[in-house]
């Protein structure tokens, strides 16, 4: 399914008519497209949303998706195709955040941004992927890696003492990566509720308009 996304009924109509859009992403709302679809959002860009249904893996082909890359996300724009969420996320801030979303180069704060652009993929994810693909078959392999996940998100936690977003006061990207990552975990059960920071942090996060617009149907939106 297409849909052309659009800051504007006008940039819309022309759209629906020329059948163009310079940004695309390839989603599904149930992968870290997710990720992409909420900054597209918050940068407030026009963009093609093409959602493709999900293929299940078989025989480790884990580049089965019918997208570009063969997996989610994928983004095509003006010729450049990514397909890892925490490209993608560095690539649009950078081309169209016009110094929104992400502190400036030489900035103080630019070193933890970018550890917190990728501690989502890097440190939690390995462990939420694995976790799923074990849980009912090798519950010991599971239990130690929920303890190493525990352990991950007590880092999480004492990071967002005492302050609103990941690195500071001002919303940033890596928000948006860190966000989706503890949407995942919160759907292995309740290990979420031992770290009041981040599960308020979330909550806040959730309340975000973006984000209500990047998972529900769109009123500027047309097939």
């Amino acid at each position: 399914m297409e849909r052309y996304c659009a800051a504007s009924l006008d940039w819309l109509q022309s759209k629906v008519t020329s059948k163009k859009a310079m940004i695309t992403l390839y989603h599904n709302p149930m992968t870290r497209s997710l990720r992409i679809r909420w900054l597209l959002e918050e940068l407030a860009v026009d963009y093609l949303l093409k959602t493709v249904d999900f293929t299940p893996i078989a025989d480790n082909r884990i580049f089965a998706q019918s997208t570009p890359t063969g997996r989610f996300p994928a983004l095509e724009d003006d010729g450049v195709v990514l397909g890892e969420s925490g490209a993608i996320a560095e690539y649009l801030v950078e081309r169209y955040g016009n110094g929104r979303f992400a502190p400036p180069l030489g900035s103080s704060q630019r070193g933890a941004y970018l550890q917190w652009m990728h501690f989502p993929e890097a440190t939690l994810n390995p462990y939420i992927n694995a976790i799923r693909r074990f849980t009912g078959s090798y519950p010991d392999i599971t239990a130690a890696l929920s303890e190493e996940l525990d352990c991950a998100m007590s880092v999480v936690d004492r990071s967002l003492m005492g302050q609103r977003y990941i690195i500071g006061d001002d919303f940033t990207a890596a928000d948006i990566m860190l966000a989706i990552s503890l949407l995942s975990i919160s759907l292995l059960g309740p290990l979420l509720d031992d770290y009041v920071h981040a599960k308020e942090y979330l909550e806040r996060l959730q309340g975000r308009p973006a984000l209500a617009r990047a998972v529900m149907p769109q009123v500027l939106c047309s097939k």
